[in-house]
């Protein structure tokens, strides 16, 4: 080869190959997942209900905020 550089390959280091490296990657991984800990169905359900309800919250505080402002903006240019 004249001029030219190797072909990409996959970084192949002292501790494996690329074959070891993913299964040391998935062992890993699912270690780090029997760590978690995962909320109860009451838990779900709670949060679930407070996500819904601060949302709802905030739409209504949204709307109210924004026909205030579109009365606001009627009566200074007086449409």
């Amino acid at each position: 080869m004249v001029g030219g550089s190797s072909p990409s390959r996959p970084a192949i280091h002292a501790d494996g190959t690329m074959i070891e490296k993913i299964k040391r990657y998935l062992r890993e991984t699912q270690a780090e997942l029997a760590k978690v800990t995962w909320p109860t169905k009451e838990e779900l359900i709670g949060s679930t209900i407070v996500t819904i309800l601060v949302s709802m919250a905030l739409g209504l505080f949204i709307f109210v905020v924004d026909m205030g402002l579109s009365q606001a903006m009627r009566v200074i240019l007086g449409f």
